[in-house]
Protein backbone atom coordinates (compact mmCIF):
# COMPACT_ATOMS: atom_id res chain seq x y z
CA UNK A 1 0.00 0.00 0.00
CA UNK A 2 1.57 3.18 -1.49
CA UNK A 3 1.08 6.65 0.77
CA UNK A 4 1.99 9.81 -1.00
CA UNK A 5 5.20 10.13 -2.61
CA UNK A 6 5.64 6.28 -3.38
CA UNK A 7 6.32 6.29 0.71
CA UNK A 8 5.09 2.45 1.53
CA UNK A 9 3.61 2.20 5.07
CA UNK A 10 2.05 -0.89 6.86
CA UNK A 11 3.27 -4.43 6.67
CA UNK A 12 1.96 -7.26 3.87
CA UNK A 13 -0.89 -9.27 6.49
CA UNK A 14 -2.23 -5.76 7.47
CA UNK A 15 -2.10 -4.83 3.53
CA UNK A 16 -3.85 -8.06 2.20
CA UNK A 17 -6.99 -6.91 4.78
CA UNK A 18 -6.98 -3.52 3.52
CA UNK A 19 -7.07 -5.07 -0.23
CA UNK A 20 -9.79 -7.54 0.35
CA UNK A 21 -12.02 -4.48 1.99
CA UNK A 22 -11.42 -2.05 -1.32
CA UNK A 23 -12.68 -4.86 -3.26
CA UNK A 24 -15.98 -4.49 -1.89
CA UNK A 25 -16.01 -1.27 -0.53
CA UNK A 26 -19.48 -0.25 0.22
CA UNK A 27 -20.29 -3.63 2.06
CA UNK A 28 -16.78 -2.99 4.32
CA UNK A 29 -17.71 0.70 5.03
CA UNK A 30 -21.12 -0.37 5.52
CA UNK A 31 -20.42 -2.74 8.11
CA UNK A 32 -17.28 -0.86 10.19
CA UNK A 33 -19.97 2.00 10.35
CA UNK A 34 -22.45 0.27 12.38
CA UNK A 35 -19.86 0.15 15.40
CA UNK A 36 -21.42 2.26 17.92
CA UNK A 37 -18.33 3.83 19.22
CA UNK A 38 -17.72 5.05 15.33
CA UNK A 39 -20.86 6.39 15.22
CA UNK A 40 -20.36 8.39 18.87
CA UNK A 41 -17.10 9.62 17.39
CA UNK A 42 -18.21 11.01 14.81
CA UNK A 43 -21.15 12.20 15.54
CA UNK A 44 -19.89 14.27 18.76
CA UNK A 45 -17.07 15.57 16.63
CA UNK A 46 -19.88 17.24 14.37
CA UNK A 47 -22.22 18.34 16.98
CA UNK A 48 -19.09 19.76 18.84
CA UNK A 49 -20.19 23.46 18.85
CA UNK A 50 -22.96 24.28 20.95
CA UNK A 51 -23.43 28.13 21.89
CA UNK A 52 -19.81 28.08 19.74
CA UNK A 53 -21.30 27.62 16.30
CA UNK A 54 -22.02 24.70 14.23
CA UNK A 55 -19.97 22.74 12.18
CA UNK A 56 -20.31 22.12 8.35
CA UNK A 57 -20.63 18.29 7.53
CA UNK A 58 -19.71 16.25 4.22
CA UNK A 59 -19.13 13.23 3.03
CA UNK A 60 -17.04 11.03 0.79
CA UNK A 61 -19.36 9.07 -1.97
CA UNK A 62 -18.06 5.96 -3.07
CA UNK A 63 -20.24 5.72 -6.18
CA UNK A 64 -19.27 9.36 -7.71
CA UNK A 65 -15.70 9.16 -5.92
CA UNK A 66 -16.19 12.95 -4.87
CA UNK A 67 -16.82 15.00 -1.85
CA UNK A 68 -20.34 15.96 -1.25
CA UNK A 69 -21.43 18.74 0.61
CA UNK A 70 -25.42 18.52 0.60
CA UNK A 71 -28.31 16.12 0.11
CA UNK A 72 -29.56 17.40 -2.83
CA UNK A 73 -28.65 18.58 -6.69
CA UNK A 74 -29.72 22.13 -5.88
CA UNK A 75 -27.28 22.54 -2.93
CA UNK A 76 -30.07 23.43 -0.82
CA UNK A 77 -30.15 21.15 1.69
CA UNK A 78 -26.65 21.19 3.87
CA UNK A 79 -25.40 17.71 5.42
CA UNK A 80 -25.72 17.09 8.80
CA UNK A 81 -24.66 14.36 11.36
CA UNK A 82 -26.79 14.91 14.37
CA UNK A 83 -28.30 11.17 14.71
CA UNK A 84 -27.67 7.63 13.87
CA UNK A 85 -30.03 8.15 10.75
CA UNK A 86 -28.11 10.71 9.59
CA UNK A 87 -24.87 8.18 9.44
CA UNK A 88 -27.35 5.29 7.68
CA UNK A 89 -28.87 8.20 5.46
CA UNK A 90 -25.62 9.02 3.75
CA UNK A 91 -23.85 5.16 3.87
CA UNK A 92 -27.10 4.47 1.63
CA UNK A 93 -25.88 7.66 -0.71
CA UNK A 94 -22.46 5.77 -0.74
CA UNK A 95 -20.63 7.29 1.76
CA UNK A 96 -17.26 5.86 2.67
CA UNK A 97 -15.86 8.44 4.91
CA UNK A 98 -16.78 11.52 6.95
CA UNK A 99 -16.01 15.13 7.18
CA UNK A 100 -16.70 17.96 9.38
CA UNK A 101 -15.45 21.35 9.05
CA UNK A 102 -13.08 22.79 11.51
CA UNK A 103 -14.28 26.15 11.20
CA UNK A 104 -17.55 27.21 13.27
CA UNK A 105 -20.97 28.85 11.81
CA UNK A 106 -24.00 29.91 13.01
CA UNK A 107 -26.98 27.56 11.48
CA UNK A 108 -25.76 27.10 7.46
CA UNK A 109 -24.38 30.33 6.66
CA UNK A 110 -21.16 29.02 5.50
CA UNK A 111 -19.73 31.93 4.19
CA UNK A 112 -19.66 33.67 7.75
CA UNK A 113 -17.51 31.82 10.33
CA UNK A 114 -17.61 33.05 13.71
CA UNK A 115 -15.22 30.85 14.80
CA UNK A 116 -12.04 28.22 14.54
CA UNK A 117 -10.96 25.50 15.69
CA UNK A 118 -6.76 25.53 15.87
CA UNK A 119 -5.67 22.78 13.33
CA UNK A 120 -2.22 21.36 12.44
CA UNK A 121 -1.59 18.24 9.72
CA UNK A 122 1.77 16.43 10.52
CA UNK A 123 2.72 14.63 7.10
CA UNK A 124 5.68 12.63 6.11
CA UNK A 125 7.17 13.95 2.52
CA UNK A 126 10.44 11.69 1.71
CA UNK A 127 9.76 9.81 4.98
CA UNK A 128 7.75 6.94 6.38
CA UNK A 129 4.90 7.04 9.43
CA UNK A 130 7.90 6.69 11.88
CA UNK A 131 9.02 10.02 11.32
CA UNK A 132 5.54 12.04 11.08
CA UNK A 133 5.18 10.00 14.54
CA UNK A 134 8.56 11.59 16.26
CA UNK A 135 7.60 14.97 14.73
CA UNK A 136 4.07 14.84 16.49
CA UNK A 137 5.32 14.01 19.33
CA UNK A 138 7.94 16.81 19.36
CA UNK A 139 4.98 19.13 18.43
CA UNK A 140 2.94 17.95 21.53
CA UNK A 141 5.71 18.84 23.68
CA UNK A 142 5.81 22.28 22.55
CA UNK A 143 2.22 22.49 22.95
CA UNK A 144 2.16 21.15 26.14
CA UNK A 145 4.87 24.06 27.26
CA UNK A 146 2.28 26.50 25.69
CA UNK A 147 0.14 25.60 28.17
CA UNK A 148 -2.38 23.48 26.05
CA UNK A 149 -1.87 20.04 27.80
CA UNK A 150 -5.83 18.61 26.03
CA UNK A 151 -4.99 19.02 22.61
CA UNK A 152 -6.96 16.04 20.06
CA UNK A 153 -4.99 13.76 18.15
CA UNK A 154 -5.62 11.63 15.52
CA UNK A 155 -4.05 9.60 13.07
CA UNK A 156 -4.69 10.71 9.32
CA UNK A 157 -5.18 7.25 7.70
CA UNK A 158 -2.44 8.13 5.77
CA UNK A 159 1.25 9.37 6.21
CA UNK A 160 0.89 11.77 8.94
CA UNK A 161 -1.22 13.08 12.03
CA UNK A 162 -3.64 15.44 13.31
CA UNK A 163 -3.54 18.13 15.71
CA UNK A 164 -6.51 20.16 17.24
CA UNK A 165 -6.96 22.74 19.56
CA UNK A 166 -10.66 23.29 19.83
CA UNK A 167 -12.20 26.91 19.78
CA UNK A 168 -13.36 26.07 23.48
CA UNK A 169 -9.52 26.08 24.60
CA UNK A 170 -8.83 29.89 23.48
CA UNK A 171 -10.03 32.61 26.49
CA UNK A 172 -13.15 33.94 24.50
CA UNK A 173 -12.44 37.39 25.66
CA UNK A 174 -9.06 37.06 24.36
CA UNK A 175 -10.69 37.20 20.80
CA UNK A 176 -14.62 38.14 21.47
CA UNK A 177 -15.79 36.75 18.52
CA UNK A 178 -13.30 37.92 15.84
CA UNK A 179 -11.97 35.03 13.71
CA UNK A 180 -9.47 37.13 12.76
CA UNK A 181 -7.56 37.08 16.23
CA UNK A 182 -8.32 32.96 16.53
CA UNK A 183 -5.96 32.92 12.83
CA UNK A 184 -3.27 35.16 14.31
CA UNK A 185 -3.01 33.33 17.38
CA UNK A 186 -2.27 30.09 15.51
CA UNK A 187 0.18 31.65 13.90
CA UNK A 188 1.89 32.91 16.87
CA UNK A 189 1.61 29.55 18.03
CA UNK A 190 3.21 27.98 14.96
CA UNK A 191 5.81 30.54 15.65
CA UNK A 192 6.49 29.36 19.12
CA UNK A 193 6.34 26.04 18.19
CA UNK A 194 9.30 26.21 16.04
CA UNK A 195 10.95 28.68 18.26
CA UNK A 196 10.41 25.77 20.93
CA UNK A 197 11.78 22.79 17.97
CA UNK A 198 14.45 25.23 17.32
CA UNK A 199 15.73 25.08 21.16
CA UNK A 200 14.91 21.30 21.68
CA UNK A 201 15.85 19.21 18.80
CA UNK A 202 19.54 19.89 17.91
CA UNK A 203 19.29 17.45 14.99
CA UNK A 204 16.38 18.65 13.27
CA UNK A 205 16.67 21.36 10.63
CA UNK A 206 13.56 23.58 11.11
CA UNK A 207 13.20 25.28 7.35
CA UNK A 208 10.53 28.32 7.68
CA UNK A 209 9.04 30.26 10.91
CA UNK A 210 5.38 30.28 9.32
CA UNK A 211 3.18 27.29 7.69
CA UNK A 212 3.90 25.27 6.24
CA UNK A 213 7.00 24.37 8.27
CA UNK A 214 9.44 21.54 6.86
CA UNK A 215 10.78 19.16 9.50
CA UNK A 216 14.29 17.70 8.15
CA UNK A 217 16.25 15.06 9.75
CA UNK A 218 18.81 13.81 7.17
CA UNK A 219 16.42 11.94 4.48
CA UNK A 220 13.42 12.48 6.27
CA UNK A 221 11.33 15.47 6.10
CA UNK A 222 7.43 16.13 7.00
CA UNK A 223 5.41 19.34 6.61
CA UNK A 224 3.53 20.88 9.71
CA UNK A 225 0.67 23.05 8.30
CA UNK A 226 -1.95 24.75 9.79
CA UNK A 227 -5.84 24.23 8.20
CA UNK A 228 -7.15 27.70 7.83
CA UNK A 229 -8.40 26.63 4.17
CA UNK A 230 -12.23 28.20 3.23
CA UNK A 231 -15.05 25.81 4.54
CA UNK A 232 -12.20 23.61 5.20
CA UNK A 233 -13.41 19.79 6.38
CA UNK A 234 -11.26 17.52 8.49
CA UNK A 235 -11.70 14.19 8.44
CA UNK A 236 -14.09 12.99 11.37
CA UNK A 237 -12.31 11.21 14.04
CA UNK A 238 -12.99 7.04 13.58
CA UNK A 239 -13.73 7.69 9.83
CA UNK A 240 -12.30 5.43 7.41
CA UNK A 241 -9.41 7.31 5.10
CA UNK A 242 -11.33 6.87 1.51
CA UNK A 243 -7.92 6.59 0.14
CA UNK A 244 -5.69 3.91 2.27
CA UNK A 245 -8.84 2.33 3.85
CA UNK A 246 -7.19 2.75 7.24
CA UNK A 247 -9.32 4.59 10.29
CA UNK A 248 -8.58 8.13 11.19
CA UNK A 249 -8.39 6.94 14.83
CA UNK A 250 -8.30 9.27 17.78
CA UNK A 251 -4.93 8.86 19.93
CA UNK A 252 -4.00 9.26 23.58
CA UNK A 253 -1.49 12.30 23.34
CA UNK A 254 0.25 10.47 25.99
CA UNK A 255 0.95 7.09 24.53
CA UNK A 256 1.92 8.57 20.68
CA UNK A 257 4.94 6.52 21.02
CA UNK A 258 3.47 3.06 21.06
CA UNK A 259 1.18 3.99 17.83
CA UNK A 260 1.28 1.99 15.49
CA UNK A 261 -0.66 1.27 11.76
CA UNK A 262 -2.59 -1.92 12.77
CA UNK A 263 -4.42 0.40 15.56
CA UNK A 264 -5.90 1.95 12.04
CA UNK A 265 -6.85 -1.37 11.01
CA UNK A 266 -11.38 -1.44 10.94
CA UNK A 267 -10.88 -4.89 12.80
CA UNK A 268 -8.33 -3.71 15.06
CA UNK A 269 -9.22 0.54 15.76
CA UNK A 270 -10.11 1.69 19.22
CA UNK A 271 -10.04 5.40 19.49
CA UNK A 272 -10.00 7.62 22.72
CA UNK A 273 -12.97 9.62 23.03
CA UNK A 274 -11.98 13.72 22.22
CA UNK A 275 -13.36 15.28 25.31
CA UNK A 276 -14.45 18.98 25.65
CA UNK A 277 -11.21 20.87 26.85
CA UNK A 278 -11.61 21.28 31.04
CA UNK A 279 -10.94 24.69 30.93
CA UNK A 280 -9.63 27.33 29.00
CA UNK A 281 -6.32 28.10 29.07
CA UNK A 282 -4.77 31.13 30.08
CA UNK A 283 -1.18 30.24 30.03
CA UNK A 284 -1.38 29.83 26.74
CA UNK A 285 -1.75 33.51 25.99
CA UNK A 286 0.77 34.59 28.23
CA UNK A 287 3.24 31.87 26.35
CA UNK A 288 2.75 32.77 22.47
CA UNK A 289 2.43 36.49 23.11
CA UNK A 290 5.96 37.35 21.99
CA UNK A 291 5.10 35.93 18.57
CA UNK A 292 1.94 37.96 18.51
CA UNK A 293 1.45 41.48 16.59
CA UNK A 294 2.44 44.35 18.79
CA UNK A 295 -1.18 44.99 19.50
CA UNK A 296 -2.58 42.17 20.34
CA UNK A 297 0.60 41.36 22.48
CA UNK A 298 -0.92 44.61 24.59
CA UNK A 299 -4.15 42.91 24.72
CA UNK A 300 -3.32 40.24 26.12
CA UNK A 301 -1.11 41.21 28.78
CA UNK A 302 -4.37 41.65 31.09
CA UNK A 303 -3.86 37.94 31.03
Amino acid sequence: MKGSGGNTFGDPPLQNRLEATRQTPNRGSRMYYQRLDVRRAILDFANTGGSRGVRECAFYNQKTKSLQRYLDANQRTPICFEEPTDIDRVLAAGASAFYASYWRYYLDDFNNPIGIDLVWTIRAESSGLKFAKEATSWVLQALEAAGVSEPWVKYSGGLGFDLVIPLETVPFEAWAGDVGVLQEMQEGLTSYIVSYLVDHQADVLVDGVVSPVKLKRGKETCLLSELRVKRGLLLAPMSLNPETGLVSVTINPKRLDGFTVWHASPEDARGVVWAPPSRESYELLRQIRPWLPEAMAAETSVF
